[in-house]
């Protein structure tokens, strides 16, 4: 027999090897195993068994880590799909599909074994190199391969290190890192009805016995226990209340006294149900969400895949539809799985779902530690979890039974996995997933993608709508400030003070120099925010863009303040007084003088986070204001802190990027103010314009969520702007009808599906060349597709590295499954695979397939 394995390579096919004889009785497709792989050993994922081999020989696989699969048949079917759809390796689908480490490559470990080192070495006195591992080995065993490499500066070791492990000299051993992976226990005591009595009994005999004094630790720890209510006691939390040593215990238990077992500790983040997370309490859904939730239910009930799309306005109940939805899958025995398109929001709705599902709910995501990952992984995958809720990767989840799958925001692009294979969107994942599993799947939004609302137009998912706000709580009134002339107001107001100055005392005018300054806040925002402040209402402040100063030059000759590694200006960081590259993280320290011409004149130009929080400080300096960037909230826990603070009212301004406007749900809120609506729609890319409209209707629908009413502030340079005026009536339908007009003339999505394939290196005429050969591969085959490119891309340089792209758009009309793009672009790759250049290592490629972002 033989096992087809999913190895974590970038080599996108499976591996064959042979089955021993004591595995095959035993041995199933999702299980890992241990496998020799050229000169290491690694963790791979059975896809198939076999009677027949592909290769004439065949390595055997040297162990068997599971005694069930650790993938199951839905997840592998899913496995295939994604590594075809995707021109993914299968070992990398595995790798994000698994909880991280199970399926990682192991570390040698080489450990000396010799009882006779002296002897050993003189043995070896020929063998240099062997002789200085031992050596080494005597200072430290065991000790990792890649250790000893560097400390011998020797690339391979390998032979020295065989020929020593054949003279029983060392061992080399692979430690894996699942291994670590292991249930967390603890040490407990169980006080019981029938321990009390013998404990009670065993003290009386002590008191005023003749061994009371050297009982004293040990009483102390009964009295401990006395004290408790029946159940299981922590021993680390019993020594220390009872301040008894732990040698105290074991005389305890040596004599009979108690007995000392164990209970596993589960390793998770617990939100704690505090009022104001919840939302109302005890809700009555109105006629469009139970007109929706009746057709999921139908769905539910039919136990067969059916797709949703759920487009309802901001704050019209769609999490109340969701939790329904849920509550009904439930009943019928089915699982569930919450996909969520920021960790930033796992907190709120996590409560919401506690509150009414209690212990079924567990959260998935990459701030948990890899031990919360591991128990929260493993007990869904034991069946002691039911309902999963998370970010992309939560899609995966090992639940059985799975019944229902929601992708709460379907449009965020966050959902695109873009910085390394497999470059799966989790929206179309759940889809296929909820396909092969006969689950329902159901997308929510208030501002749908372009391609799931024409889907469901079109009949591809069933189109259900919540036009109304639940509670009969009204849309937010959204007001534009033109900035542009804004300034120019104020400018023609400094000059006139100035011209003033000078004829009142032409001396004391030069003296007295003076810039002009133009703020952040204009004077509208300003008014309502002080308004807001006196009467205790909360307001959000949304800036899509880090750190202080977006960029820094010198007014006088010009220059400006770039990375070294990409080809993107600098970030002034006023906390730390830098300048940050938000793309490699290269640091350097801030400028006192202009590196060009010397002069000290060096300007900090645009507003970013930081800059703003400043401002708004000496505006309105009793406020309390949270700033919330991905700056402030690498330390874990600091979302769910910060969003709790502003919830209770502990602070009035929360400002922050994108990750304020998404999903977050606060009574309390009555004004939004938008910074600069432009950020987003200047970016040379095709769906900016829908991601401006997305993000202004999204952070817009945080305000006016209850019986107050909520009001938006937009400031822009661009107020006659087409996307502006239709987010100014919350007008999705004539934006969407206006937006697919300009796609359908340029045969964008969702006219047509896309491929960018992205050559990298660090000579910016080779990558061009390899680009080129790509190009001219697809143009001979391309059959009615159209390739463009390759061109530099947006960031040329960006990492150290110069990034040029190919573009391939194929027509729907023309190839509605997608077959003929995919059949191109593999013969595009074999053809340049077999080519020099494609053998080439200093030029790599990627392909993302319905790319996300062109830049």
């Amino acid at each position: 027999m033989f096992a087809e394995l999913a190895i974590p390579s970038a080599v996108d096919k499976l591996f064959t090897y042979s089955i021993p004889e004591e595995f095959r009785q035993n041995l199933k497709p999702g299980m890992r195993v241990t496998a020799p792989f050229g000169r290491r050993t690694v963790t791979g994922i059975v896809i198939r068994l076999s009677t027949h081999s592909p290769v004439v020989k065949t390595k055997a696989l040297i162990d068997v880590l599971d005694t069930e699969p650790a993938i199951s048949e839905d997840l592998l079917a899913l496995t295939s799909w994604m590594s075809d759809y995707y021109f993914a390796a299968p070992g990398d689908v595995m790798k994000a599909m698994l909880v991280q480490g199970a399926a990682r490559a192991g570390t040698r470990m080489v450990t000396l074994t010799t009882d006779d080192p002296d002897a050993v070495l003189a043995q070896l006195s020929g063998a240099p190199i062997q002789s200085e591992i031992v050596r080494r080995l005597l200072v430290k065993s065991p000790v990792s391969y890649t250790q000893l490499q560097s400390q011998l500066d020797k690339k391979n070791l390998y032979g020295p290190l065989v020929e020593l492990s054949k003279k029983n000299i060392l061992r080399i051993e692979e430690r894996h890192p699942f291994q670590t992976l292991k249930a967390k226990f603890e040490r407990t005591v169980e006080i019981t009805a029938a321990t009390r009595t013998a404990w009670n009994a065993w003290l009386a005999l002590q008191i005023g016995g003749t061994t009371a004094k050297r009982t004293a630790r040990q009483q102390a720890i009964i009295q401990t226990l006395l004290r408790k209510e029946p159940g299981a006691v922590s021993v680390a939390a019993l020594l220390t209340e009872s301040g008894a040593p732990l040698s105290s215990l074991k005389s305890l238990e040596q004599k009979g006294i108690l007995t000392v077992s164990q209970r596993e500790v589960l390793r998770r983040t617990e939100y704690d149900l505090y009022a104001s997370s919840l939302g109302a309490q005890n809700i009555v859904l109105n006629a469009h969400q139970e007109h929706a939730l009746g057709a999921v239910r139908d769905g539910l009930t039919a136990g067969s895949f059916r797709s949703y799309l759920l487009y309802g306005i901001t704050g019209s109940g769609k999490t109340q539809v969701y939790i329904e939805a849920i509550r009904y899958a439930r009943s019928l025995g089915k699982t569930a799985i919450v996909l969520v398109p920021e960790i930033a929001l796992t907190p709120q709705i996590v409560r919401r779902f506690t509150f009414h599902f209690g212990d079924e709910v567990v959260t998935l995501h990459s701030r948990m530690s890899i031990g919360e990952r591991y128990d929260a992984w493993r007990r869904t995958k034991e069946g002691s979890y039911s309902i999963v809720i998370g970010p992309r990767s939560a899609v995966f989840a090992p639940l059985k039974n799975l019944g229902l799958i929601i992708v709460d925001e379907e449009h965020e692009p966050s959902y695109k996995q873009f910085d390394q294979s497999p470059r799966y969107h989790a929206r179309d994942v759940a889809i296929m997933r909820g396909s092969q599993a006969n689950a329902v799947v159901l997308l929510g939004s208030a501002t749908p993608s372009l391609e799931s609302y024409t889907n469901a137009l079109g009949g591809k998912h069933t189109l259900l709508e919540l036009p109304e706000r639940a509670d009969n709580a009204k849309l937010p009134v959204i007001q534009l400030v033109d900035m542009t002339a804004e300034r120019r107001k104020k400018l023609d107001a400094f000059r006139e003070l100035r011209l003033a100055e000078f004829k009142a005392d032409k001396e004391k005018a030069y003296r007295e120099k003076r810039k002009f300054e133009f703020g952040a806040v204009s004077d509208l925002l300003k008014e309502h925010i002080e308004d807001r402040l006196s009467r205790n209402e909360g307001i959000i402040i949304l800036q899509n863009r880090r750190g202080f100063s977006p960029y820094v030059g010198c007014p006088d000759c010009g220059h400006v303040e770039m990375c070294d590694n990409c080809n993107i200006t600098m970030t002034y960081h006023q906390t730390h007084e830098h300048l940050r590259c938000h793309y490699c993280g290269l640091v350097r320290p801030a400028p006192d003088l202009c590196p060009e011409c010397k002069s000290p004149d060096v300007a900090y130009r645009g507003f970013g986070t930081q800059r703003v929080e400043e401002e708004l400080q000496k505006l309105f300096p009793h406020a309390v204001t949270i700033r919330m960037d991905i700056d402030t909230t690498s330390k874990r826990g600091s979302h769910d802190a910060m969003l709790r603070a502003f919830s209770e009212g502990e602070a009035d301004i929360l400002l922050g990027t994108q990750m304020v406007a998404k999903g977050l749900d606060f009574s309390r809120v009555t004004l939004v103010g938008v910074i600069s609506a432009d950020t987003q729609m200047l970016l040379p890319d095709f769906r900016s314009s829908e991601r401006t409209f997305q993000l202004l209707t999204q952070v817009a629908g945080r305000a006016g969520r209850s019986a107050l009413t909520g009001e938006v502030i937009i400031q822009t340079c661009q107020p006659r702007n087409e996307t502006l005026q239709f987010v100014l009536t919350h007008d999705f339908a004539s934006f969407y009808h206006r937006e697919m007009t300009y796609r359908e003339e340029l045969a964008y999505p969702p006219f047509s599906r896309l491929a960018l394939i992205e050559f990298k290196g660090t000579k910016d005429d080779e990558v061009m060349r390899h680009a080129a050969a790509f190009a001219a591969a697809l143009n001979a085959r391309r059959h009615a597709l159209t390739v463009l490119g390759p061109a530099a891309a947006a960031i040329q340089k960006l990492k150290g590295s110069y990034r040029w792209h190919v573009v391939v758009k194929a027509s729907k009309k023309a190839d509605p499954s997608g077959r003929r793009l995919h059949e191109l672009l593999k013969a595009a790759l074999d053809a340049y695979g077999r080519s020099a250049l494609g053998r080439s290592r200093t030029v790599r490629f990627s392909l993302d397939m319905d790319p996300q972002g062109m830049m």
